[in-house]
């Protein structure tokens, strides 16, 4: 191998690198994750009548970056499907985490396979002013996803990365919204509570 085929050919296996541990590296901590295989499929049912108009007054804030845009979407469109047209009350705050390590290497010392961990808590206020704490989660909801590295395959390296990124979020997006239903059904309750999730009342 001439010596610019080699440059060349070391300029791409760097360039995959940078891609696959692309998205910005954020501490992720907490326990309690759900790992992720496969296709995924919610595992949260249809919201009980009394609690859909409740869950689409809900409205999600912001969130910084490609995964966390990903995430607020799937939260909105669970959130706003149950009641469309619902008038917002109640708003969703959430601080994400996402990291990833290296999980394998190839001979020549190149990334072969990366592990990405999701993390997110949460907290749910009313729109009022001022607004009023309604829950907030006690520990993160975390997730973990991996994906292989292709030897010099740009196309396929960031297409399994974008794939991951989106099991990720929907699994983030499965468990807080279930844990924010959980939540408003104990609001609507009049402070009962209601077990099933790591869900913290409101102060007071």
């Amino acid at each position: 191998m001439s010596r610019a085929a080699s440059s060349t050919s070391s300029s791409r296996r760097a360039a995959l690198q940078r891609l696959a541990l692309a998205p910005g590296l954020l501490a992720a901590a907490g326990c309690g994750f759900r790992p992720m295989h496969g296709p995924v499929e919610s595992t949260v049912g249809a919201a009980p009548a009394e609690i859909a108009p409740e869950l689409a007054a809900v409205r999600v804030g912001n969130l910084p970056d490609r995964f966390g845009q990903i995430l607020r979407r799937n939260l909105q469109r669970r959130f706003e499907g149950e009641a469309p047209g619902t008038q917002a009350r109640y708003q969703l705050t959430l601080s994400v985490g996402f990291s990833g390590e290296v999980l394998g290497y190839r001979r020549d010392g190149t990334i072969s396979r990366v592990r990405y961990i999701a993390t997110a808590e949460w907290n749910l206020a009313t729109q009022a002013v001022p607004p009023q704490i309604i829950a907030r989660s006690i520990q993160p909801v975390r997730t973990i996803d991996a994906f292989n590295v292709p030897d010099l395959q740009f196309f396929a390296a960031d297409t399994s990365r974008e794939d991951m990124e989106r099991r990720l979020a929907e699994v983030l997006s499965d468990e807080v919204y279930r844990q924010v239903l959980l939540a408003l059904r104990r609001h609507v309750a009049g402070g009962r509570v209601v077990a099933g999730g790591p869900v913290a009342p409101a102060p007071g």
